[in-house]
């Protein structure tokens, strides 16, 4: 593993992407991936919204991927194809090591296809300010897109139809942070903790890009996964959505896991 200071990653990954920009302005069939887009822009909303890009299970990076753009932006499947072997190509030769490289251009484009897909917003960009963010908001967006959300009494959103699992999300405005919680109960007052602290410890050690544990509460134990994330830079609201829906389908693979119902397999 490759020790480096984050300026040190900060400046090799804008290398990466100048490169990357170059590279593909260059080729003919996949020039126009970047129509209108400048590498500026590019790095500057690489920095601004990476932490809305969550880690993929380990079968992820090693397929070619899917484009996540909205359709009337996306371009054809071997383009995008192209695209992606590029990047992979001019990692590599930023100086990359071969297993950092799938994770990082997974990563990088996903961040990629949500500028151009800003570019194709026009006059209504679908980034909320910092400002402008609170529970009601994000509960009334989740709403509108085919999803069930309600506020709880204590603020947090509970968020289940349209999710693989039932998780609640949390805003706080005093660390700009925006938290996703999922938790499973015990399927009888007679579940041993410990059993469930083994089943946690294969879990974890199957689904290594999130981590779950076993956490005690006043009303008993529980199974727990969290997931945050800043929103100082704003919200890119398709970021968001895709982060909730991966971030419910992580715990829902987690709950399938669990052959000896040791858990509530859901909660209304």
């Amino acid at each position: 593993m490759v020790e480096r200071t984050e300026a040190e990653l900060n400046e090799k990954i804008e290398y990466g992407i100048e490169l990357f920009y170059k590279d593909v302005l260059e080729k003919k069939d996949i020039r126009h991936f970047f129509f209108g887009l400048t590498t500026q822009r590019l790095i500057q909303d690489y920095h601004l919204f990476k932490s809305f890009v969550m880690a993929k299970p380990d079968r992820y990076y090693k397929d070619m991927i899917m484009q996540t753009a909205p359709s009337g932006v996306q371009i054809k499947a071997p383009q995008f194809d192209e695209v992606f072997i590029t990047f992979q190509n001019v990692l590599r030769t930023a100086g990359f090591l071969k297993s950092e490289i799938s994770k990082l251009a997974v990563h990088i484009l996903e961040v990629m296809e949500e500028t151009r897909a800003q570019k194709a917003d026009a006059d209504h960009p679908k980034v909320w300010q910092s400002f402008e963010v609170n529970n009601q908001l994000v509960c009334d967006f989740f709403n509108s897109n085919r999803t069930d959300a309600r506020l709880e009494k204590n603020g947090d959103i509970y968020c289940t139809r349209g999710f693989l699992y039932p998780f609640w999300t949390r805003v706080i405005p005093n660390t700009t942070q925006i938290i996703l919680i999922g938790q499973a109960f015990p399927s009888s007052t007679m579940t041993p903790v410990e059993e469930v602290k083994k089943f946690c410890q294969q879990v974890n050690e199957k689904l290594t890009h999130q981590k779950f544990e076993v956490r005690e509460t006043p009303g008993g134990f529980v199974f727990f996964a969290r997931h945050s994330f800043s929103y100082k830079n704003g919200v890119p609201v398709r970021l968001l959505l895709r982060c909730a829906k991966q971030f419910a389908s992580n715990f829902e693979a987690a709950i399938n896991m669990d052959n000896n119902q040791l858990l509530v397999k859901k909660i209304s």
